[in-house]
C-alpha cells in the first residue's frame, strides 16, 4: 500500500510510514446488514387538503357540468321523477368532498408505509400505496446531494433531502433520476449523515 500523506510505499501491515511517521489505522470492518438511522416522512393533513384545493374546484364545476349533463338524457329517457338541477348538484358534491378524501387517504397510507433505511453501504426504500415500490440505492451511485425546506416545512420543522442518482427508478412508464426524501424531520443532521456516508 502506499502512504496517503507523502505517496511512499510501505508494507501492507504497516502502523507508520517510515519516511514521514504518518500513522495508519486499520480499516474498521463495517456491518452492511445493521440500520445505521432512518427516516420516516411526517403527514400534515390540512397541508395536503390545501394542496389538492385548485383541482378540487375544478373537478367539481367539471363533473357537475361534464355528469351532471350526460345524467339529464338518463333521468328524461327513464321518464324519473327527479329535479333537473338534481344531477348537477350531486356530481359537483361528489367530486368536491371525495378528491380530497382520496387526496388525504391515499398520502396518508403511503406516508405510513414510507420509510427510508440507510446502511453501511447503500440507502434501501419502500414507499408508495397505490403502487408500492421497495428499492436499494449503493451510496456510489448518488452523484449529488441537497435539501431544502419549504415555508410550511420550516414552521413544523421539516425538510426534504435530494439524492440524484444517473437513474432511481420508474415513474408513469418514464425513468426518473433522484430521490427525493420528503418531509422529514432532522433534515439538516440526517443530511451530513448521508453526506458522509456517501463521500
Amino acid at each position: 500500500m502506499f502512504c496517503k500523506q507523502c505517496g511512499t510505499e510501505v508494507e501492507d501491515d504497516a502502523k507508520f510510514c517510515s519516511n514521514c511517521g504518518f500513522s495508519f489505522t486499520p480499516k474498521k470492518k463495517v456491518n452492511s446488514k445493521k440500520v445505521l438511522f432512518s427516516a420516516k416522512p411526517v403527514f400534515i393533513p390540512w397541508v395536503t387538503a390545501l394542496s389538492v384545493l385548485p383541482l378540487q374546484l375544478f373537478f367539481t364545476v367539471w363533473a357537475g357540468g361534464f355528469f351532471g349533463g350526460f345524467s339529464l338524457f338518463g333521468i328524461k329517457a327513464l321518464g324519473l321523477d327527479i329535479p333537473l338541477w338534481f344531477p348537477f348538484v350531486f356530481f359537483a358534491c361528489l367530486a368536491f368532498f371525495g378528491i380530497p378524501f382520496l387526496t388525504y387517504y391515499a398520502k396518508k397510507k403511503t406516508y405510513a408505509k414510507t420509510e427510508y433505511k440507510f446502511y453501511s453501504d447503500r440507502l434501501e426504500y419502500a414507499e408508495g400505496f397505490w403502487t408500492a415500490e421497495n428499492k436499494s440505492i449503493k451510496y456510489k451511485n448518488i452523484t449529488e446531494a441537497n435539501f431544502r425546506k419549504g415555508v410550511i416545512q420550516k414552521k413544523y420543522g421539516l425538510g426534504t433531502i435530494i439524492l440524484s442518482t444517473p437513474a432511481a427508478g420508474f415513474q408513469h412508464g418514464r425513468a426518473r433520476s433522484g430521490i427525493a426524501i420528503l418531509d422529514i424531520e432532522n433534515t439538516e443532521d440526517i443530511y451530513n449523515k448521508i453526506k458522509d456516508l456517501i463521500d
